[in-house]
């Protein structure tokens, strides 16, 4: 695709054309694996997701280690003395359980990058089983689901991706005019893809219209504030 007839912000166009979506899949096909798995209380299951969150955490604590393991899995849901102490401990280390699902999804992310690789033995074998389950987490939410369920969900990271650029986008009207291109530009090549599966057709093209939608809104606002 030719641009050069165009007047952009390089910087912000390369961010959103050159944009991987992989940590994308990855948080959506473990949140399948969550809400749709069939085997979510095995104890493969959790095997699986405790070795996701021990590659993704940085923090060398064992006692840090097992707390937030212990709330992977399914833990602090009472109020049971053990899971009061927990608690306490997790406040006072001041370690933050609601961005768990993305230490685990990232650590998935690179586990499939890595996948071929990679010759660790407990890496293939989480691969092995993570990458079964989430195909048939994946089958069992489109059968019911159709593909409701995972457009929606891109299309709110889409959003999230506008919000979490903003300041990036805004510094000039020519920088947020050149990321309505950018982003238009990826709806479009997204839209037009052949060679990709059903899923990840749903999902890209939901994750570029959201994020799409949410620079127009967020254009609109801006009109409306200057009249």
């Amino acid at each position: 695709m030719d641009f050069t007839n165009y007047s952009l912000d390089g910087k912000v166009f390369r961010f959103f054309w050159n944009r991987q979506l992989h940590f994308f899949f990855a948080r959506l096909s473990l949140r399948c694996l969550l809400t749709w798995g069939l085997e979510t209380n095995s104890l493969s299951h959790r095997i699986a997701l405790t070795y996701l969150l021990q590659k993704g955490l940085k923090t060398n604590s064992l006692f840090d280690r097992l707390a937030l393991t212990y709330v992977v899995n399914g833990g602090i849901k009472t109020n049971s003395l053990f899971d009061r102490l927990v608690r306490a401990y997790l406040v006072r280390r001041g370690l933050e359980t609601n961005s768990l699902f993305d230490i685990m999804a990232r650590a998935f992310m690179h586990l499939l990058k890595r996948r071929r690789q990679t010759e660790n033995f407990f890496d293939q074998m989480a691969l092995m089983y993570l990458v079964r389950r989430c195909d048939e987490a994946v089958h069992k939410c489109m059968s019911v689901r159709g593909f409701s369920d995972v457009a929606d969900f891109a299309e709110v990271e889409g959003r999230k991706l506008i919000d979490r650029n903003l300041e990036r986008i805004s510094k000039t009207p020519l920088a947020f005019q050149t990321a309505i291109f950018a982003v238009s530009c990826r709806s479009v090549e997204a839209f037009h893809e052949e060679n990709t599966e059903v899923f990840e057709y749903v999902a890209e093209l939901g994750y570029w219209t959201g994020a799409l939608e949410r620079l127009r809104q967020l254009d609109k606002e801006k009109n409306f504030e200057a009249d």
